[in-house]
C-alpha cells in the first residue's frame, strides 16, 4: 500500500504544478519595439515571479525563456535525503531563441525587471559603426 501512496503523492504534486502551469497563471506574452537608440524586448506572464524569468546570450543568440519551479514535498523526503533538501521541479512555460542582429551592441544588452514584467533592452551601434568603406589592396 505505501507504494501506492508514493505513486499518488508524486502524480499530486505534478498535477498541481500543471494546474498551475495551465490554470493558475496566464500565458508568457513577447512584445518587440524599436525606439530612437535601441530595441526592447517586454515579457509579461502574469503570476510567474521575476526569479521564473531567464535571459541568456549565447554566441550571436539571444534566449529567453520562463520555468515554472515545483517543489515535490513527499513524506520520506528525509529518509531519501537527509540533508532536506526536496526534489525540484522545472517545467518550461516559455522558449524563444533569437538572432542577436548585427546592429545590436551585443555586450550592452540587459534585462530590468518591472512590475509583473522583464524587460530586455538591445542598445544599437552607432550610425558610424554600420557603415565602412573596404579598400581594395592590389596584389601586383
Amino acid at each position: 500500500m505505501r507504494g501506492i501512496e508514493n505513486v499518488f503523492s508524486g502524480t499530486g504534486g505534478q498535477i498541481d504544478l500543471l494546474n498551475t502551469l495551465y490554470g493558475g497563471s496566464s500565458m508568457t506574452t513577447m512584445n518587440v519595439e524599436r525606439e530612437e537608440d535601441r530595441l526592447v524586448i517586454t515579457l509579461s506572464a502574469p503570476g510567474v515571479s521575476a526569479s521564473s524569468f531567464n535571459v541568456l546570450v549565447e554566441g550571436n543568440k539571444l534566449v529567453l525563456y520562463t520555468l515554472l519551479v515545483g517543489t515535490a514535498n513527499r513524506q520520506d523526503d528525509d529518509i531519501l535525503n537527509p540533508g532536506g533538501n526536496s526534489q525540484r521541479l522545472a517545467v518550461p512555460m516559455f522558449l524563444r531563441v533569437l538572432d542577436i542582429p548585427t546592429f545590436v551592441e551585443a555586450d550592452q544588452i540587459e534585462a530590468i525587471h518591472e512590475e509583473s514584467r522583464v524587460v530586455v533592452v538591445l542598445p544599437l551601434k552607432n550610425e558610424d559603426q554600420l557603415h565602412r568603406r573596404i579598400d581594395i589592396k592590389d596584389l601586383f
